[in-house]
C-alpha cells in the first residue's frame, strides 16, 4: 500500500498555506489607491453551482501544486469497511469501532510512554462524529470528514465515584461512545456498571483515554475535570485514526464492528 506523499501532520498546514497564498495573490492583483465613498449600491447573488466564475490563470497556475498534493494525500486508501459503520444511540457500530480503537491506541501510547498508566476505559461522545466511515474503501479523506476537528488523545485519571456519575450523564443522553465499560439504561439513570467485566467499585482508581474537548468539560462532561490527573499526549485524535486504519489495510484487516450491549436500555 502507497505511504503517504507528506507527513499526516502536514496536513492541516498545507491547508492553511493554501488559503494564505490564495489572500496572497488576490491582495497582491489589487492596486493600491484612495477614494471617496458617496453611494453605496449591492445585490445579493446567489452562490452555487450556476455561478459562472473564470479562475484567473495565474492564481491558478500558483495554487495548482497544492491543490494536487492534497488531493493526492486526501484520497490514500486506508483500509476496507465490509458495512458503513453508522452513528446512534444507546451504542452503535461507529461508536463502538472509534471507541475500541481509541482505548487500543491509547494503551500502546502508554506502554511507549507512560508504563505506569494502564487505560481501562474509553469515551467519545456521539456529537463529535460528523460523518459515518463508508461501506467500501476508507480513504484519509473520510476520517477529516469523520473528524475535523483538531482534538487530541488525553489520558484522565478517575476515582470510580466519578466515573459512574459520567455513565449517569451518558445514560442521560441516550448512550455515547465507549469502551471497556458496560450499564444498562434506566429512567436516564446507568444501572449495573461494570469496568473490564467486573463491577464498578466507586472508591476505585481507573484510567480513561479520551479527548482534549472532553476532558475540558465539552458537551456536558464536566464531571472529567474532577480527574485526579491529567496526561495531554500531544497525538492528534485524528491521525491516530488514520495511522491505526492504514495499519488495518497493511495487515489485510477489515474495518468492522459488532453491537455487543455494552450500552443497552433496561427493563
Amino acid at each position: 500500500m502507497n505511504r503517504p506523499l507528506f507527513p499526516l501532520m502536514k496536513i492541516e498546514r498545507m491547508r492553511k498555506f493554501f488559503l494564505l497564498l490564495v489572500l496572497t495573490s488576490a491582495l497582491a492583483a489589487c492596486q493600491q489607491h484612495t477614494a471617496t465613498v458617496g453611494q453605496v449600491q449591492y445585490q445579493n447573488i446567489k452562490l452555487d453551482s450556476t455561478l459562472n466564475v473564470t479562475a484567473d490563470p495565474k492564481i491558478e497556475a500558483q495554487i495548482k501544486p497544492y491543490r494536487d498534493s492534497l488531493q493526492a494525500q486526501m484520497s490514500q486508501k486506508l483500509c476496507v469497511a465490509p458495512e458503513a459503520l453508522l452513528a446512534g444511540r444507546p451504542e452503535s457500530l461507529l461508536g463502538n469501532f472509534v471507541s475500541d480503537l481509541v482505548l487500543t491506541e491509547g494503551k500502546a501510547i502508554c506502554q511507549k510512554k507512560y508504563p505506569d498508566v494502564h487505560p481501562a476505559v474509553s469515551f467519545m461522545n456521539r456529537g463529535g462524529f460528523r460523518a459515518p466511515i463508508p461501506k467500501g474503501e476508507v480513504t484519509v479523506k473520510n476520517i477529516f470528514e469523520l473528524m475535523p476537528f483538531e482534538n487530541e488523545v488525553v489520558l484522565l485519571k478517575l476515582k470510580g465515584s466519578d466515573l459512574r456519575r459520567l455513565m449517569n450523564h451518558m445514560a442521560s443522553r441516550g448512550g455515547e461512545g465507549v469502551a471497556g465499560m458496560r450499564f444498562g439504561i434506566r429512567k436516564d439513570k446507568a444501572i449495573k456498571c461494570r469496568v473490564g467485566g467486573e463491577p464498578l467499585d466507586n472508591d476505585k482508581i481507573y484510567w480513561m483515554v479520551t479527548s482534549d474537548y472532553l476532558a475540558d468539560g465539552g458537551d456536558g462532561s464536566k464531571t472529567l475535570s474532577k480527574n485526579l490527573q491529567r496526561i495531554n499526549t500531544g497525538v492528534k485524535l485524528r491521525d491516530m485514526i488514520i495511522d491505526h486504519m492504514r495499519k488495518l489495510g497493511d495487515e489485510g484487516k477489515k474495518a468492522t464492528a459488532k453491537l455487543d450491549g455494552r450500552i443497552y436500555h433496561a427493563k
